[in-house]
This record gives structure tokens, C-alpha cells and sequence, in this order.
């Protein structure tokens, strides 16, 4: 399978598996919807960053408005999180996974794909450090 018959495949499984699906060219996006209504959650974005590799991204703060290097304390123990990114006033949780492996069944459980492990794992991550590091539980 080529690299944009992979990428049309991911669209195809997020869509299929998620809801709040925007699709742009070269994007996912996905509106989470938190179990508590306390929680005005932000979208996720899985986007390709070039041909082979894809990204998750996750705000969950306003850059001026947190203890930086307390969240970079954090951060390590949030389990499989691959780091954290600024993008212009936002602070972000970011993952990256080639995109082959996005689209392999993870053996652990019964129908899942690989890339669903780091996607809740960018979503939760955002919502604990949210609510423990930015103060509140919408980040806006």
C-alpha cells in the first residue's frame, strides 16, 4: 500500500471508529467529547507531518498562562506521551507514529488499530494536565 493509500485508510478507520470527524487534506480532526460536562474539551488533530510519519496534537493550556517548567516535570509521567510543543499561544501534547504502523491491528484488544492506544493516550493526558497544571478545566 502506498503512502496516500495509507493516509485515505486512516481517515477511513478514524472516521468509521470516531465521531466529530473534520477531514482536511492533509488533517483529522476530532471533537472529544469528555464524559463530565465540566470539561469545554478541544479537538485533537492527527495530521501528517511528511510522507511516512503522523502526529497527534492536543492543546491544553495557554503558554502565558502556566508553570512551564513544572508541566515539563509532569509530562514524563504521563506514559506514552512523546512531547510537548508550543504553537502560538497554545501548549500541546504531540505524539508521532509512522503512518504503517497507525493502521495495524493491536493484538491486545479485540478490533482496535495501533493508532488508538496513543490517541486516548494525547487525550487523557491533555485533560490531567489541564486540570492539574493549567488550573481549570477549559483551557481558553
Amino acid at each position: 500500500m502506498g503512502q496516500s493509500e495509507d493516509w485515505d485508510t486512516l481517515i477511513e478507520l478514524v472516521s468509521r471508529n470516531s465521531y466529530g470527524v473534520r477531514v482536511e487534506p492533509d488533517s483529522i480532526s476530532l471533537t472529544i467529547e469528555d464524559a463530565e460536562e465540566d470539561w469545554a474539551a478541544t479537538d485533537v488533530v492527527i495530521k501528517r507531518a511528511n510522507e511516512e510519519w503522523i502526529q497527534f496534537d492536543r492543546p491544553f493550556a495557554r503558554a502565558d498562562q502556566v508553570d512551564l517548567p513544572a508541566i515539563l516535570t509532569k509530562v514524563g509521567s504521563t506514559g506514552i506521551i512523546g512531547g510537548l510543543v508550543v504553537v502560538g499561544e497554545d501548549i500541546m501534547i504531540r505524539h508521532a507514529l509512522r503512518l504503517t504502523e497507525t493502521l495495524e491491528p493491536d493484538d491486545r484488544y479485540e478490533d482496535t488499530w495501533m493508532y488508538e492506544a496513543p490517541l486516548s493516550g494525547i487525550i487523557d493526558a491533555a485533560r490531567l494536565l489541564g486540570r492539574q497544571l493549567a488550573g481549570h478545566d477549559d483551557y481558553d
